[in-house]
């Protein structure tokens, strides 16, 4: 199979700027999925996601005009750190109305369940797993937590993140350090745990 050129970003800005729908189309289709990830595995709810996503779109539409082409990172991470701002949001948003949302909500799919394994049992056991971590990202501040979304899942480098969340390289390393121990030890707690089950 013949692997696509790769797309000349600028090039489809200046054109979607000019009013060329298909342009805008071909940069929503090329980073829509990362948004949404992000901000699946940062708010854990697929309704707030969504609307993370169409907001997310909006506001860089109405901004186009206002991208720099020397940004760090590039379209994906401006449209990231739109995406970001926007999760922030809802989060807030929660905080006033005093929602909370289950990171374990089996009844929809994680995003990273993009095919469906053979094996049953193991699908399970997966499933599992990402409960788990995804119980455990829920103990982070948001701060940490999107930090380590963005970096471990979505492979944003720390100089794009802090770009992204107008924060230092350093605070972006001290944060992703933070949240890796936090992770450690509230996993090793979870498995110290179901061991004494057994």
């Amino acid at each position: 199979m013949d692997e696509k050129p790769k797309m000349d970003e600028n090039a489809l800005i200046r054109q979607a700027l000019a009013g060329d729908a298909a342009a805008w189309h071909c940069l929503f289709d090329a980073h829509h999925r990362k948004v949404y990830n992000t901000a699946y595995r940062f708010l854990g709810n697929q309704a707030d996601a969504e609307d993370v996503l169409q907001e997310t779109f909006v506001r860089a539409y109405r901004g186009l005009d206002g991208f720099d082409p020397s940004y760090a990172g590039g379209f994906s991470s401006w449209i990231g750190r739109i995406g970001a701002n926007c999760s922030f949001d809802v989060l807030r948003r929660r905080k006033r109305t005093r929602d909370t949302v289950s990171l374990e909500d089996n009844a929809v799919s994680h995003p990273s369940d993009t095919t469906e394994e053979a094996d049953p049992e193991r699908t399970t056991g997966n499933r599992e797993i990402r409960a788990r971590i995804d119980n455990a990202l829920s103990g982070l501040s948001p701060k940490q937590r999107l930090i380590f979304t963005l970096r471990h899942y979505e492979g944003y480098t720390t100089r794009e993140i802090a770009g992204m969340i107008d924060v230092t390289e350093g605070s972006v390393k001290t944060h992703l350090f933070r949240a890796v121990g936090a992770l450690r030890r509230k996993l090793s707690r979870v498995a110290l745990e179901n061991r004494h089950e057994l």
